[in-house]
């Protein structure tokens, strides 16, 4: 899961966690697991093909036993399996956006790029396809790619949007698995059971429970809220207040109702929920701080016992709200969906649509190798029980062996390998059908390896806050715009972006009046928002 987040790094699949987020597997081989039959098929190369790549090298990345980057569990395995040879032409420290920095030297000096670079920022990948340095990959793609991957990536076409230009695929998108970043609901439930209240399912009742916690407990705080993030504050990947924006969802690009991009801050919507945010910060629902409360912080308020509601990801269950329960004694929490908001629609942010994507240098010709380790990467995601990927990357590492068996207790601690030249990423929507791997977790099963892993690795928070973020998946509101930056928006956005915030923060504090809000949507046009509208949907028509 974070490391789909990670744009600097020549791996950015997290190897030892996808194949948990997501759907499961099918037992019948219908869909996702095996592949169907065909003329695609498992190769190896002979002679082996060598491809190169460059990673950013963690302080975390240990190997062992004489390992080396270039000869470890997953470079030997696609060497001996499929012929395909490992080599990292550059070898960097992960450190000040070292790969990206890299990147841009080679392309300034001239230097040959190596076969395959991951790229997880839309302007560097603008910058690659104007110096005709990288590739287009519709051809490969249609040539090489394996049923499933093909069916993946036609389940979720909107993916394809972060590499078009002129009408071409210039990257490989990971296709994000459509939950790892939104957020449910997490409610102290010991303080519903102290009031006599359920969980709240709509904006009056959350209203009603924040009340009934704000006089039960005076001292605390019902809700707690980020404010500090300086792009999107409200809207933290921690402490966010998303659902009350409803189905216009402040801080991104979504369709109209006649399917033009809108930008969701400038919207009627925005004004009525920053509105009664007020009402909740006159009220003491919310911190008189909150303003200066980065993520972190306003989490913290919750673990401490001090705050009954924070919104966040499924994965918090893990970590952080996990440490409520060693911090308070007698606390208990429980994870929610979200109640509708200020227009009676359930909605939040969702997750983007691909974090990373990988180019490929101008002449690269061992791309039907690129596809053979892709779909091996697919496969672990979909829980293919024939995967050799299946109990982990690495024995030693990720797990070990007892009686025959694997087992993720490694005595020495568990080590991430991501040494694959090309990781999808995380298990793409849609694929299969089923209860998730982590109600069936949660339900008891233990039956295939990829449940056994989840369950040794998971708490049951954690479980419980996954669980409940698939289900409103149909509530996701995805930032549409996902291409490099127009040439206002380049121009403007950092104007734009302050004045919102800005205002936003104001008028939940009280220092500004609601009318400020018209104000601020009349100047944001003005000052360059109207032109960059005009643009981005330029670009959408271009590549939806």
């Amino acid at each position: 899961m974070l490391a789909a987040c990670a744009g600097n790094n020549g791996n950015t699949g997290n190897n030892g966690n996808e194949a948990t987020e997501g759907t499961n597997t099918n037992t019948n081989g219908n869909t996702g697991t095996e592949q169907p039959a065909g003329e695609w098929a498992v190769k190896k190369f002979d002679p082996p093909v060598t491809v190169t790549s460059a990673i950013a090298i963690r302080d975390s990345d240990k190997l062992r036993g004489g390992d080396t980057p270039e000869n470890n569990p997953i470079t030997r395995y696609f060497e001996e399996t499929n012929g395909i040879k490992t080599k990292w032409k550059w070898l960097l420290t992960d450190q000040n956006d070292a790969l990206n920095q890299k990147i841009r030297l080679a392309l300034a000096s001239g230097e040959e790029l190596p076969d395959v670079l991951a790229v997880g920022d839309a302007v560097l990948l603008n910058e690659l396809i104007e110096s005709g340095s990288i590739m287009s990959i519709d051809e490969a793609f249609e040539k090489y790619a394996s049923p499933r991957t093909k069916e993946a990536y036609e389940k979720n076409k909107d993916v394809w949007q972060a590499v078009t230009k002129d009408g071409k695929k210039w990257a490989l998108p990971q296709i994000s698995d459509g939950f790892v970043g939104d957020p449910i609901m997490w409610i102290r439930e010991d303080w519903l059971k102290a009031v006599n209240m359920k969980a709240p399912t709509n904006l009056e009742e959350f209203e009603a429970v924040l009340a009934a916690f704000k006089k039960k407990y005076p001292d605390k705080t019902p809700l707690a809220v980020t404010g500090k993030n300086t792009q999107s504050p409200l809207s933290g990947w921690m402490g966010d207040v998303q659902f009350l924006f409803g189905s216009t969802q402040p801080y991104i690009w979504d369709k109209d109702a006649n399917g033009k991009l809108q930008y969701g801050s400038v919207q009627p919507t925005a004004k009525d929920a920053l509105v009664k945010l007020n009402d909740w910060f006159n009220k003491g629902y919310i911190s008189k701080e909150f303003g200066t409360h980065d993520e972190q912080k306003a989490t913290s308020i919750f673990t401490a016992g001090d705050a009954g509601i924070v919104f966040g990801p499924g994965w918090m269950g893990g970590w952080p709200i996990s440490d409520t329960l060693k911090n308070v004694k007698g606390s208990e929490v429980k994870a929610y969906e979200l109640p509708s908001g200020i227009d009676g629609n359930v909605g939040r942010t969702g997750t983007k649509l691909a974090y990373n994507m990988y180019v490929f240098r101008k002449g690269f010709d061992n791309m039907e190798a690129i596809f053979q380790i892709w779909d091996a990467g697919l496969g672990y995601l979909l829980e293919d029980e024939k995967n050799p990927f299946a109990a982990g990357f690495g024995e030693g590492y990720d797990y070990v062996m007892k009686d025959g068996k694997p087992s993720w207790d490694v005595p020495e601690g568990n080590v991430e390998l991501r040494y694959l030249l090309v990781a999808p990423g995380n298990k793409p929507p849609g694929m299969v059908e089923g209860p998730s791997i982590y109600e069936r977790v949660l339900a008891g099963k233990k039956d295939t390896v990829y449940e056994q892993k989840v369950a040794f690795s998971s708490q049951p928070l954690s479980l419980e806050g996954n669980a409940t973020a698939l289900k409103q998946l149909d509530k996701a509101h995805r930032n549409l715009y996902i291409g490099a930056p127009t040439k206002t928006y380049s121009e403007k956005w950092t104007l734009l972006n302050t004045l919102e915030t800005e205002t936003f923060i104001k008028i939940v504090y009280g220092k500004a009046k609601p009318e400020a809000f018209d104000q601020f949507v009349k100047d944001w046009k003005a000052k360059g928002g109207d032109a960059i509208t005009e643009e981005v949907n330029a670009w959408y028509e271009e590549v939806k």
